[in-house]
C-alpha cells in the first residue's frame, strides 16, 4: 500500500503527457512550432512530467517484484534510457545549418537563433551536383563534395541524401542547395553523448521485446495459455463491369486495335519514361472515377480527346453537385483541353550531344517535348517536321478513317522514340509490366466483394458465438479461399508496382492502404485454424483500406521516390507501422462484437485483443523508434516532435496502458477493455488521416 503512491504519480503524469502533446499538436498548427516547442515540448512542466513518470514508474514496477522477470524490467528500463539521452541531446546538442558556395571554405556554423558556432576545422565546397533518375529529369540524390581541414589532416568527403559524414563529433547532412547549383545547404549536429545514450536505449528495447514473448510468466504468455481454439468469386468480380444506359449515344473513339497502339507509345509523364497507356489511365480516372468510360478503354477516352474533341468535349466529367462550377469541375476541363490541344503528351524525345551536355549542368541527355512545344534551335530540319507534324497527319487519316495508314504513322513515331531515346527508355519487360498493372489495378471491386462478404460473416459469427456455437468448418474453409485468391491479387498488384517504380510500396496513401489489404488477407491465412473470427474482420478491414485506396485511385501514379525516401530503413519502418495499425484495427472491430455479446464470450474476445496487442504495440514501437534512426540519418535529428512522431508515440502510450491490467484493474473488465480499444482506435485515425488532413508537418506527403 505504501508504494501506491508511485503507481498513481506514475500513470497521472503519463496521462498528463499524453494530454499535453496532443494539444501541442494543435497549437503547432494554430500558433507555429516555436511555440509548441516553447510552451510545451521544452518547458520545464513537461520534461518534469517525464521524469516523474520515469522514477516512479520504476520504483512501482520494483515494489511488484518485476526485477525477477529480467526482460519486462529491461523493457521498461530502456524507455527511461531513452527519456535519458533525449534529455542529454536536449541540454547538450547543438543544431544548425551551413550555406557555402562552390570553392567557399568557413569554420563556423549557425543555430536555428542565428548564433554562430565555431567548427574545429576548416570545411570548403568543392562541388556540387544533382544525381537524375535515367531519362529523367526528376532528381535521385544532392550530391556535395566537401574537403575537411583540421591543421593535420586534410581529407575529401561526400555527403548526399541517407548518407551522412562524421569528423570530430560533428555530423554533416545534405539539406537543399542553390538553383544555380552552385552552392550547398548542410545540416550540422553535435550530439555526442545524447545519441549514443538514445541508441544504446534502442537496442535494449528491441532486445528487450523480442525476449519478452519468451519470457515464462509474461503477460502475453499468460493470455495464450487462456485462449483456445476457435472456430472462384473474387476473379468473376475482377472482371470490369462496363456500359452506360441502353441506347445511350457515344462519341466516336479509335477502333480498339489502333487505340491500343496508341497506349503502346513512350510518353515522358509525371517525371518518368511510361505508356502512353499509363497516362490515359490515369486522366480518365481522374475524369470520370474510373480507368474506362461505358465501354471505352481509357486508350480509346483520352484518343479521343484528342482526335474527335468536338464530340467529346459534350460527355459530363463525374462531378457531385457541389462540384459544378467549382475549381474541380475546371481542374477536370484542364485535363482534357491538355489532352485535346495536345500538350499532354511528350511524346517526341530530342537526345543531345555528350559535350552539350557536359557544358550545361542540368541538362539531360534526352528532353522530352510535345508538339507544340518551342524546340532546340539548330535542330534539323527534318526532325523540327516530323515532331511538329506528326499528330496532323494522324488526325488528318483518321478522319479519313483510313487505319492501315493510321498503324503506320504510330509505328513510326515509336520507331522515332526508339531510335532517339533509346539509351533512357525502360527495358521491353518493365513496360510490359506496367501495362498489365493498368489492367488489373482495380481495388473497388474486391472492396465491394471484401466488405459485403465480411459483415455478413461478422453477424453470422456474433449469433453463433452468442448461442455459444462455432463458425462451420465449410464455410471456414471457403473464407480461407476467398482470402487466399485476395491474397493473390493483392501480392501481384504490390509486386507490379514495386517492379515498374523500382522502390517498394511503403510511400504514398494509395500503395499503403493496399499493403494494409495485404496484411490483412495474410493474418486470415495464417490466423483462420486458430481464431476463426479473423476471416470476418479480416475482410472487413481489408475491405476499407481497399475502399480507402480506391477512393485515392483518382491520382495513384507510379512515380519516381524523393531522394530523401530512398532508405531500406524507410520499407521496414512503414511495414512495421502499417502492420501494428492492421492488428489495432482487428482489436477494435473484436471490441465492437464483444459490446454485443454475453459475458463469457466477451471475456474470451478480450483474451484474444489482448493476445493480437502485444505484438501490434511493440510493432508500433519498433516502427516509430526505427523512424527516429532514420530520421537522425537523413535529416540529423532524431526527434522533432513533428505531429505524425507526435502522434504515433501518443498512440503507442495509449495502447500501451491495455496491457497493463495486473496494474489498471479496470482493464480486467471486458466492457471496460473493449470500449477503450475502440476509442483508442481513434488516435490510430489521427495519427494516419488526421495529421496528413489537418495538422500537416513533415510526414503530411505520407
Amino acid at each position: 500500500m505504501r508504494f501506491r503512491i508511485f503507481k498513481v504519480l506514475s500513470y497521472g503524469s503519463l496521462a498528463a503527457v499524453i494530454v499535453m502533446m496532443m494539444a501541442a499538436t494543435v497549437l503547432e498548427k494554430l500558433q507555429g512550432t516555436s511555440a509548441a516547442l516553447r510552451l510545451v515540448y521544452h518547458s520545464p512542466v513537461f520534461i518534469a512530467l517525464w521524469a516523474v513518470c520515469a522514477g516512479a514508474g520504476l520504483v512501482w514496477l520494483l515494489s511488484r517484484g518485476v526485477a525477477k522477470r529480467r526482460p519486462t524490467l529491461l523493457l521498461h528500463l530502456a524507455l527511461v534510457v531513452i527519456l535519458a539521452g533525449a534529455l542529454v541531446t536536449h541540454l547538450t546538442g547543438v543544431q544548425g545549418r551551413v550555406h557555402l558556395r562552390v570553392g567557399e571554405s568557413t569554420e563556423s556554423f549557425f543555430d536555428a537563433s542565428g548564433r554562430q558556432h565555431p567548427l574545429p576545422f576548416l570545411l570548403r565546397l568543392d562541388d556540387f551536383k544533382v544525381e537524375y533518375y535515367a531519362g529523367s529529369s526528376q532528381a535521385a540524390d544532392y550530391v556535395s563534395e566537401l574537403t575537411f581541414e583540421d591543421g593535420k589532416t586534410i581529407d575529401s568527403r561526400t555527403v548526399s541524401m541517407n548518407r551522412i559524414f562524421r569528423w570530430f563529433g560533428y555530423r554533416f547532412y545534405q539539406s537543399s542547395f542553390d538553383e544555380d547549383l552552385q552552392g550547398s545547404w548542410l545540416s550540422v549536429n553535435h550530439d555526442p553523448a545524447g545519441i549514443g545514450i538514445t541508441y544504446a536505449g534502442y537496442l535494449l528495447l528491441l532486445l528487450s521485446m523480442v525476449g519478452y514473448f519468451f519470457e515464462k510468466d509474461s503477460g502475453f504468455r499468460q493470455v495464450l495459455r487462456r485462449i483456445r481454439t476457435a472456430a472462384p468469386l473474387l476473379l468473376l468480380l475482377l472482371v470490369p463491369q462496363r456500359g452506360l444506359a441502353a441506347g445511350a449515344e457515344l462519341p466516336p473513339v479509335l477502333p480498339a486495335g489502333v487505340a491500343e497502339q496508341f497506349g503502346e507509345l513512350y510518353v515522358y509523364y509525371n517525371d518518368r519514361v511510361a505508356p502512353m497507356q499509363t497516362l490515359a489511365r490515369d486522366y480518365c480516372l481522374k475524369a470520370y472515377g474510373k480507368a474506362h468510360y461505358g465501354p471505352y478503354s481509357a486508350e480509346q477516352v483520352v484518343s479521343g480527346w484528342l482526335f474527335y474533341y468536338d464530340w467529346w468535349k459534350a460527355e459530363p466529367f463525374k462531378l457531385k453537385a457541389k462540384e459544378v462550377g467549382t475549381d474541380k469541375e475546371r481542374e477536370k476541363e484542364a485535363i482534357r483541353m491538355s489532352a485535346a490541344s495536345g500538350r499532354a503528351f511528350k511524346i517526341f524525345p530530342i537526345a543531345f550531344a555528350d559535350s552539350l551536355v557536359a557544358a550545361n549542368p542540368g541538362l539531360q541527355p534526352v528532353v522530352w517535348f510535345h508538339c507544340d512545344e518551342p524546340l532546340p534551335e539548330g535542330l534539323e530540319y527534318e526532325r523540327w517536321v516530323f515532331i511538329r507534324r506528326s499528330l496532323d497527319l494522324l488526325h488528318d487519316e483518321i478522319r479519313a478513317e483510313n487505319w492501315p495508314e493510321v498503324t503506320r504513322l504510330l509505328a513510326k513515331i515509336r520507331e522515332y522514340q526508339e531510335k532517339e531515346a533509346g539509351a533512357v527508355l525502360p527495358p521491353a519487360r518493365k513496360i510490359r509490366a506496367e501495362r498489365f498493372y493498368n489492367r488489373i489495378s482495380r481495388p473497388m471491386v474486391p472492396f465491394m466483394a471484401s466488405i459485403t462478404l465480411g459483415i455478413l460473416v461478422f453477424i453470422l459469427s456474433g449469433i453463433l458465438m452468442a448461442r455459444g456455437r462455432q463458425t462451420p468448418r465449410w464455410l471456414q474453409r471457403v473464407l480461407a479461399g476467398v482470402a487466399l485468391l485476395l491474397f493473390c491479387y493483392l501480392t501481384v498488384v504490390l509486386g507490379l508496382r514495386w517492379y515498374v517504380s523500382g522502390h517498394a510500396p511503403f510511400a504514398g496513401s494509395y500503395s499503403v492502404m493496399l499493403l494494409m489489404a495485404w496484411l490483412s488477407s495474410l493474418a486470415m491465412l495464417l490466423l483462420w485454424r486458430r481464431f476463426a473470427l479473423v476471416q470476418p474482420l479480416g475482410l472487413i478491414l481489408a475491405g476499407f483500406t481497399m475502399l480507402l485506396a480506391s477512393l485515392a485511385s483518382a491520382n495513384p501514379q507510379i512515380t519516381h521516390l524523393m531522394p530523401v525516401l530512398q532508405s531500406p530503413l524507410l520499407s521496414i519502418h512503414v511495414l512495421a507501422m502499417m502492420v501494428s495499425y492492421t492488428l489495432f484495427g482487428l482489436v477494435a472491430l473484436n471490441g465492437m462484437m464483444g459490446l454485443f455479446l454475453p459475458a463469457a464470450p466477451s471475456e474470451r474476445l478480450r483474451d484474444v485483443s489482448l493476445l493480437i496487442l502485444y505484438p501490434a504495440v511493440f510493432l508500433l514501437t519498433f516502427g516509430t523508434f526505427l523512424g527516429a534512426v532514420w530520421a537522425n540519418i537523413s535529416w540529423g535529428n532524431y526527434w522533432s516532435w513533428d505531429p505524425k512522431e507526435t502522434w504515433a508515440l501518443v498512440t503507442m502510450l495509449i495502447y500501451a496502458a491495455a496491457l497493463h491490467g495486473g496494474s489498471l484493474p479496470a482493464f480486467r473488465r471486458p466492457r471496460f477493455f473493449h470500449i477503450f480499444c475502440i476509442l483508442a482506435f481513434l488516435a490510430v485515425l489521427v495519427t494516419y488521416f488526421g495529421v496528413n488532413l489537418f495538422l500537416g508537418g513533415m510526414h503530411s506527403y505520407s
